[in-house]
Formats: C-alpha cells, structure tokens, sequence
C-alpha cells in the first residue's frame, strides 16, 4: 500500500510540473502561419483553410486572428523574419513560395504523403507528448518555441531541418520549391495535389497571394496574379500581344476599337493559353482601325 502511494505521489508531482496547455487547438485543414529568425519561432492557426478557397479573383481580406507585437516582441523587430503559411486536409496540401513560376510537377501519392506529414507534424508537435508553454497572446492560438532550447524538437524549425540548403527550408525536402519569404514581402499561395502523370503531370494552382506589410498588416488577395503586358507588334492586320504568365492559370485576350465601355463587355479573342510562368503570347487579327487590348487570367 506504501508503494503505491509513494508512485501515486510521484505521479502527481510529474503531472504538476508538466506546462499548462492551452488552447492550440489544431485540427487538419488548418492553415499555420509561422515567423522564424533562426533563434525562436513564433508559430500561429489561423483557421481553416475554407476561408481563402473558392473567392472571385480579386477578393481581398485583411487577415487579423494572429499577433504582431507578438512578433516583434520575441525578434525585436519583423525586419529579416522569415514568414511561411501551410496547410493539409491530408487530400490536399497547400503551400506558400516566393519562387513566382512554380512549375507543374510529378508528386507521387508517398511523397504527397510525407509533405502530408511535416505540416501535420508542425500543427501537432506542440501538443505532444505534453502540451509546452505558449505565450498568451489574448486566447490566439500561437506558441513561441526557443529552436536551441528545451522543446526545440516540437518547432517549426526541428520538424523541417532536412533538406534545407544554405539556410532555405523546402518543407524538410518535401517541397521542390523555397516556401518562406523575408518578412516584410509576398507569399504565394499554392494548391498540391498528388499525380501519377508523368512526364506531364498538372499545374499547381495559385489560390492567391499573402501580403504582410513592415506595419504588421497580413492581406490575402485570391486569384492569379495580374498579367503585365510586354509588348504589342503588329504585322499586316494581325496583332500580337505578349505577356507574364503564371502556370496553371488562362489565359484571354479582349480588344475593343472604341473606349469608354466596360471593359467586361469587351469582345473576346476564340484563343486562349495556359500559363507556364513565362512569357507568352495571343495573336489576334485585327479587322480593321486602331484597336485596344486587355488581358485577363483565369
């Protein structure tokens, strides 16, 4: 009876030693928000991933249930931060990047898995075994982890270590493109799906774009980025019209010889591309006069 008082105690003793969790309260589908310098993360769930899906191209929010002052007050200073947003349904993945063409690429069901498995890992490594202290940030769900100190294993930092080169981190290997950005700047925000096709698996698909500016301030614009146009040449009556591309997204051409309508009422060229993050270019024959053009993405 003595011993098991004795371990009953021990047991107590642990478990009132152990940190308080608190209310991170990840689940798959969530999108996490990660700032790191190299010293300490400073990690947030921002909700679903519902609410950046299926907005009309254009739509803009301000991005508001994370912490600024929590930020700098753990660097000092947003400047230099490294910034990164990822999330999973475990079906499908999603994946910031500042490399502004991504390109189509074959990722197998294994691989897509294990990409699977570091977001997952991130959103639940604070929790585990035990939850681990968590500054308070007014009930947000957010964690501050020192990546040297005693839980460095439950950071962003430890659960991607591999595969980064010269400091970049590719999502530990499992992603074939850079997915954080110097803070302040622009993320792009990418779909990933599994693919057996090979050699010419589908395109990503931009979602859209996370802004964070030097003020703190996080925006999400859905949709592609806007074509810039390059160049029109012209030869005998046709015109052709060349501009930046992103993959995955259409591409159209509208024209108009008379301004001052709408521009979405603007007659639309029979031909359209796919991007491919290169230049591109639609042709056009012109029936006569002086024409205008506007592309649009899709």
């Amino acid at each position: 009876m003595k011993k098991i008082i004795l371990q009953t105690l021990a047991v107590l003793a642990l478990l009132a030693a152990l940190p308080q969790a608190r209310a991170w309260t990840y689940s798959d589908g969530d999108v996490l928000l990660i700032f790191r310098n190299g010293s300490k993360d400073v990690e947030f769930d921002i909700g679903g991933i519902s609410s950046f899906l299926g907005k009309t191209n254009g739509y803009s929010t301000t991005v508001t249930n994370w912490s600024f002052n929590l930020v700098t007050n753990t660097f000092g200073a947003l400047a230099g931060a490294k910034v990164v947003l990822i999330a999973s349904t475990g079906s499908t993945n999603w994946l910031s990047s500042t490399e502004p063409n991504t390109t189509a690429y074959n990722l197998g069901q294994s691989d897509f898995d294990s990409q699977y498995g570091v977001i997952n890992a991130v959103g639940t490594s604070p929790l585990n075994p035990f939850a681990i202290p968590a500054t308070p940030t007014n009930s947000l769900n957010s964690y501050v982890i020192d990546v040297g100190g005693q839980y460095k294993g439950r950071s962003y930092d430890y659960v991607v270590s591999g595969g980064q080169f010269n400091g970049i981190y590719k999502l530990g290997g499992n992603a074939q493109f850079i997915v954080e950005q110097t803070a302040p700047g622009f993320l792009d925000f990418w779909q990933i799906l599994p693919s057996s096709a090979y050699p010419n698996p589908p395109a990503n698909t931009l979602i859209g774009t996370f802004t964070i500016s030097s003020t703190g301030v996080l925006t999400f614009i859905a949709g592609p980025r806007a074509p810039t146009v390059t160049k029109v040449a012209r030869s005998g009556g046709v015109s052709t019209v060349t501009f930046s591309t992103t993959v995955g997204n259409t591409y159209s051409l509208a024209y108009t010889n008379k301004l001052g309508g709408a521009a979405g009422t603007w007659p639309v060229d029979a031909g359209t591309i796919t991007g491919n993050g290169s230049l591109n270019s639609i042709s056009h024959t012109n029936t006569g006069g002086v024409e205008f053009y506007r592309v649009s993405a899709q």
